[in-house]
């Protein structure tokens, strides 16, 4: 239930050459033991740098490149299109990806963690607890609930009855997951709240960030499938079924009932109306509000979203008629 400093364990630039599968050029006496910015790198540590564009489309600037070639970083991490710099550094497909690696090698989360789980959590009659999983300070995991292997739960999670982790998910702190769904029926004098019974399900591999909150669904569970990733702040609501790898940043919402497909994208404080369907790899533009289906594969923006091509031409037909 401790938490224990990074690795202390040091690497050649050959050996992360070797553990990247990467092109090693030139040569360097250091050896390296922490992912670090480009701009504040030490010559013990190993930055990276990419020349493709990011994923709003935007190219490097010469700025950027020119904090590459000034890096005083010991070792490199480059993509193979990338301009060679004068130190040493290591070409592979994907630096980005590259960095990831060596940052979990050395930085992991999991590894930061001894299993088990801390005084002051409550674990409620009937709940499952892996031995492997970490259950932070103040966390409450309800009846029938179950916390998956390798799991972290960060300080005052809360998990309601019947939610289900699977293994290795990670949860941010102030969490909670299978509060009451949103269900009321109005009987002419008041609103009459629905028993919200059924539970949530979590996949493998799944990381929820802080403050975000996960509604039960009324009689099947609400469904979060593998892999996911959602940032801080969101909000998924009663009986929605989200599909595997989905990403939702900061502040997204999404209504009860809806379905989204594998691989979908939500930006930042998009949402989604409930009872409706967004398909796999659908991509959903900042702050952009789901009020139709929307296709797989398709990228949406605006109030109400609509194809963004469109939604681009709608905005430069206004931008004109403002100017007249």
């Amino acid at each position: 239930m401790t938490f224990t400093p990074a690795s202390a364990k040091t690497l050649t630039a050959d050996e992360i050459s070797s553990m990247l599968a990467g092109e090693l050029c030139g040569s360097s006496d250091a050896v390296f033991g922490q992912v670090q910015d480009l701009k504040v790198a030490q010559a013990n540590e190993v930055a990276f740098f990419s020349s493709k564009p990011n994923e709003m489309g935007q190219h490097p600037s010469d700025d950027d490149f020119q904090a590459m070639h000034g890096s005083k970083a010991g070792l490199l991490l480059i993509d193979k299109k990338c301009p060679p710099p004068s130190q040493c550094h290591i070409k592979v497909e994907n630096s980005g990806l590259a960095a990831t690696i060596m940052a979990q090698f050395w930085q992991s989360r999991r590894a930061a963690f001894t299993a088990g789980i801390h005084p002051s959590a409550v674990i409620e009659d009937g709940a499952q607890v892996a031995a492997s999983a970490y259950v932070g300070p103040n966390c409450v995991v309800g009846k029938n609930s179950t916390v998956g292997a390798d799991c972290i739960l960060y300080a005052n999670v809360v998990l309601y009855d019947n939610v289900h982790l699977g293994d290795a998910c990670v949860i941010q702190a102030n969490t909670t997951i299978g509060s009451d769904g949103f269900g009321y029926s109005w009987d002419g004098q008041q609103h009459q709240h629905m028993p919200q019974i059924g539970g949530v399900r979590i996949g493998r591999g799944v990381e929820i960030g802080a403050n975000c909150c996960i509604d039960a669904g009324t009689f099947e569970a609400t469904e979060i499938g593998d892999g996911c990733i959602f940032d801080n702040l969101v909000h998924i609501g009663h009986n929605s079924k989200i599909g595997r790898f989905v990403i939702m940043c900061g502040q997204v919402g999404i209504s009860g009932s809806a379905t989204i497909g594998d691989g979908a994208l939500f930006a930042g404080k998009s949402g989604a109306a409930g009872h409706l369907h967004v398909g796999a790899q659908a991509r959903i533009a900042a702050c952009a509000a789901v009020m139709s289906d929307v296709e797989a594969g398709q990228t949406v923006a605006g109030q109400p979203a609509v194809e963004i091509k469109l939604h681009q031409r709608m905005m430069a037909t206004i931008r004109r008629n403002a100017r007249r």
